[in-house]
């Protein structure tokens, strides 16, 4: 929402009772499950090049994390907060959507409220820096979000990512920059392209207001800019309000004026001069129109027909959501239910389309069922075991979730029977579910295959395979074994390696290349690349025995922002694929 108390606020007299005491009833439980806390980021590297050495994140929880068997979170939900908010002052908006029995239930979910940078109790300007705080962006704020889940919350996969209006967008930005990392997505009062037109222009006068006041002194202000800030917060309540709602709140010229000077005088002082700069510069850089086919999981995107922000005559929702392939949009006629822009928050306007969407999504589960966790464990301690020597069918498809989205290998048997067989059985026996892409360079190469488990590590380190015959085209994009290099035959394992570049340097080699990536090559090419050869190297450089030795425990010590592989199912490929029949 941009942050809009008098579009999202109640109409006088028209709230009954009972509806009133539904929301106390839904927000019971809401509160009595909340955590609150702070998740500090190191050295913080922004999109700008600018870098901050603790960009603190505050967030608000309900309920609690459930993991699978393979340790997968699968009922967390991402809420996502607009322009100005918080994530906390979205709790109570959406509370009815927390009661017992209700879509999210908080005693079966787990529902992540974050303040975005430059918001809330999250690092921003006011702080202390002023002017001279980083210049955030959308995408700065979005992987802030994916590190509070993952290296804060323990969260490595959501169910559902939902955001109003700023929070809105960042969930268009999440599904291209984190694919497959949520289940669906649920954007509430935006369009997924560049913010232009109308909705630029007063995003500059707000601007222009603040810093045109001679109070601003460039942001080293003693006292606030209260001239600008009323400007400011003028032009956000004409952005964000709604003709009926403002005519049934203030029917007479009085109450009119009334109103509107109470808020000013409100809103001037509720917020920071900086941190409202910030907040409206950061959607700049905003644009996911060019990678919409990028989005893989569902997405349901809602907006109201007296949304003055994202006006339905414009046509852009439905320019653009053809080109999202799972994708459905809701325009909500305007009505008395409906607060304009604001509707983003009316959960009883948009519930029943909500709950239509979640039943449509996968089963809110493991895909597959591997068997018990000790019968598991044996497996994988027992690698001389028949069920690790299964074929692999002619042609099949290796889904790997992991924590910046998921990525799909193709597995071709015939460029590699050996090989094939070998990674076919580690991928459908969950020997890579909750390991670390250990090596990472960028513009080279991305391999895994260390097992988090020493003991794993330990019955697997002599299992080498026979070599197949050299099909060492190593283009980007395809994937073989590693071995330990010239000299050394028969020297395949279990560590497989991804070629981020066309890298013919290694095309001398007798590599046998098995595959090719079909799907989320800028996962792969987003993995975190930092540690470069410091983190254990390949095989042949004889210094990933600590790695082998301390498994996840050492590398999550040492090597704390390795990406991790989250599970890893196998289906065969699609008809017509490579010559598989329909």
């Amino acid at each position: 929402m941009l942050a809009a108390p008098q579009v999202v606020g109640y109409i006088r007299g028209m709230r009954s009772l009972a509806t009133g005491a539904l929301l106390v009833l839904a927000f019971a439980p809401a509160r009595a499950q909340r955590v609150e806390g702070d998740f500090v980021g190191r050295n913080v590297r922004f999109a700008s090049g600018e870098t901050l050495a603790e960009l603190r994140i505050h967030y608000t929880t309900l309920g609690k994390p459930r993991r699978d068997a393979s340790g997968v979170v699968r009922n967390a939900v991402l809420m996502l907060h607009g322009t100005t908010g918080s994530g906390s002052g979205l709790v109570r908006p959406m509370s009815a959507l927390f009661a017992p029995g209700e879509l999210l239930d908080t005693t079966t979910h787990y529902i992540v409220f974050p303040d975005g940078i430059g918001h809330g109790r999250s690092s921003k300007p006011s702080d202390g820096m002023r002017m001279r705080f980083p210049k955030y962006t959308y995408d700065d704020m979005v992987d802030a979000q994916h590190r509070l889940l993952t290296e804060g919350l323990g969260v490595n996969h959501l169910r559902l990512i939902m955001g109003t209006s700023m929070g809105c967008m960042h969930a268009w930005v999440w599904g291209e920059r984190y694919v497959g990392f949520a289940d669906g997505l649920v954007p509430l009062a935006c369009a997924p392209r560049a913010i232009a037109g109308r909705n630029r222009m007063i995003r500059t006068l707000i601007v222009d207001a603040i810093k045109n006041d001679p109070e601003w002194k460039n942001g080293d202000y003693a006292t606030p800019p209260l001239r600008g800030m009323r400007a400011a917060m003028g032009y956000l309540f004409v952005m964000t309000s709604a003709p009926l709602v403002q005519h049934t709140q203030a029917p007479t010229r009085v109450q009119a004026d009334s109103f509107i000077t109470a808020y000013l005088d409100r809103q001037s002082r509720a917020q920071d001069a900086n941190d409202v700069i910030y907040a409206f510069e950061s959607s700049r850089e905003y644009d996911p129109s060019p990678k919409l086919e990028s989005i893989t999981v569902p997405v349901l995107a809602i907006n109201s027909a007296d949304d003055f922000v994202n006006p339905p005559e414009l046509g852009l929702m439905e320019k653009l959501m053809p080109r999202v392939r799972k994708g459905r949009y809701i325009l909500i006629p305007t009505s008395e239910r409906t607060r304009g822009h604001g509707t983003h928050s009316q959960p009883a306007v948009w519930r029943e389309h909500l709950a239509e969407f979640l039943r449509s999504l996968p089963p809110n589960a493991p895909p597959a069922d591997r068997g018990d966790a000790n019968n598991r464990a044996a497996l994988l301690l027992d690698p001389k075991n028949a069920e690790w020597t299964a074929p692999a069918p002619p042609v099949s498809r290796l889904r790997f979730e992991t924590t910046k989205g998921t990525f799909v290998l193709e597995l071709v048997r015939e460029w590699g029977p050996i090989g094939a067989d070998r990674l076919y059985n580690l991928a459908r026996l969950g020997y890579y579910d909750d390991t670390r892409v250990h090596r990472v360079n960028h513009g080279y190469i991305a391999q895994w295959g260390l097992h988090g488990t020493p003991a794993v590590n330990a019955a697997w380190q002599d299992q080498y395979l026979r070599d197949d015959p050299p099909r060492s085209r190593n283009a980007r994009g395809t994937f073989a074994f590693s071995y330990k290099g010239p000299g050394h035959p028969n020297t395949r394992n279990t560590q497989i390696y991804v070629n981020l570049a066309d890298n013919t340097r290694n095309d001398t080699e007798p590599f046998t290349v098995l595959g090719r990536v079909v799907e989320g090559m800028s996962v792969l090419d987003s993995l975190y690349s930092g540690y470069g050869e410091n983190s254990g190297s390949g095989v042949r450089q004889g210094r990933q025995g600590p790695l082998a030795a301390g498994g996840n425990a050492y590398m999550d010590r040492e090597f704390p922002l390795l990406d991790r592989i989250l599970r890893v199912t196998v289906a065969p490929a699609p008809c017509g694929s490579r010559g598989q029949s329909c």
